[in-house]
């Protein structure tokens, strides 16, 4: 393979051209062309979409063109809401020394006056899916932890968290 068709092969990538793995040098420079000459001509028809856009969410909005308080409380709400359904793959590691040794599983809730997603009982030390809501609580799970304090002698308690999460790759 020539090194321009390896380029024309690299460009074609970067701009989303589709083409055949044994296409020919000037077949692929013609796909090229005939892309950038459509970039080129189709800037009216561009314009003309984009301003119908504008004028189909400016009725959408109120009167002046802005959104209510209420309609930007309700877009807040879903976007969280969204991110909290998204999932990841993860391993939770149970750091509660008393229990450790006992537990399989553990519980978490994800719920508030605007979205539920349930109570999930989910097993320890295997990498599985999780929505980022239920993520989100276990990090904020803490647990007393008895330290002596190096001073007094004495055993102080401090608070750290019971769940250790790491991301797994998918």
């Amino acid at each position: 393979m020539s090194d321009t068709l390896t380029e024309l092969k690299n460009e074609a990538a970067a701009l989303g051209i589709k083409h055949n793995a044994n296409i020919s040098e000037p077949k692929l420079k013609e796909k090229i062309d005939a892309h950038y000459k459509s970039q080129e001509t189709s800037g009216a028809g561009v314009d003309a979409l984009v301003k119908a856009n504008e004028k189909a969410e400016e009725s959408k909005n109120t009167g002046s063109g802005t959104l209510s308080k209420k309609q930007k409380i309700s877009e807040k709400i879903t976007r969280r809401a969204k991110e909290a359904r998204k999932t990841k793959i993860v391993r939770i590691v149970d750091n509660d020394q008393r229990q450790n040794n006992h537990t399989t599983t553990c519980t978490v809730n994800c719920s508030n006056q605007y979205f539920d997603l349930g109570t999930r009982i989910l097993p320890l030390n295997e990498p599985i899916e999780v929505a980022q809501g239920h993520i989100n609580v276990l990090k904020e799970v803490m647990i007393p932890h008895h330290v002596k304090d190096t001073k007094t002698g004495l055993s102080a308690a401090k608070q750290r968290n019971r769940y250790s999460i790491s991301t797994e790759d998918a």
